[in-house]
């Protein structure tokens, strides 16, 4: 089930608590869904898949993407621990990235994230497209 499929945009203003994902305007394309379950007694350690790729528009995130986490996981009610994030590099080859956050440190209600970024596995590459070709795309946008 998609959670949001579209183009997410940012005006790069502080408009919340929470700083921009950066002080540009930019657009990343973005698909969150809720990952299907084959069984009602296992529960996924990581149940949404959020998959991100540039659009040339604003600033890239790659380097970055804890803001642009945080920002996603605001607006949609998410726990940035439990999104299973894979940036799209829309290349032939090894195309897709697979990023975890961890918690490293806290201050005060700021929590802070160590980001480690590897080559998606194939067995999740294929479990991706497969996820992909069933998530209908979200009115939110």
């Amino acid at each position: 089930m998609a959670i949001f499929s579209g183009r997410y945009k940012w005006d790069g203003k502080k408009n919340s608590n929470l700083e921009p994902i950066t002080w540009s305007p930019g657009a990343y394309d973005v698909k969150i869904y809720k990952r299907p379950s084959t069984s009602m007694k296992v529960e996924l350690l990581k149940p949404y898949v959020c998959l991100y790729s540039r659009t040339g528009k604003g600033q890239s995130i790659s380097a970055n993407p804890e803001k642009f986490a945080k920002q996603l996981c605001h607006e949609f009610s998410l726990d940035i621990e439990r999104v299973h994030w894979v940036e799209d590099l829309l290349t032939e080859t090894d195309r897709y990235e697979v990023v975890t956050f961890s918690r490293f440190s806290k201050v005060g209600k700021t929590i802070f994230y160590k980001t480690m970024k590897r080559k998606a596995l194939l067995s999740e590459v294929v479990q991706l497209e497969k996820e992909l070709k069933y998530i209908e795309p979200s009115s939110h946008q």
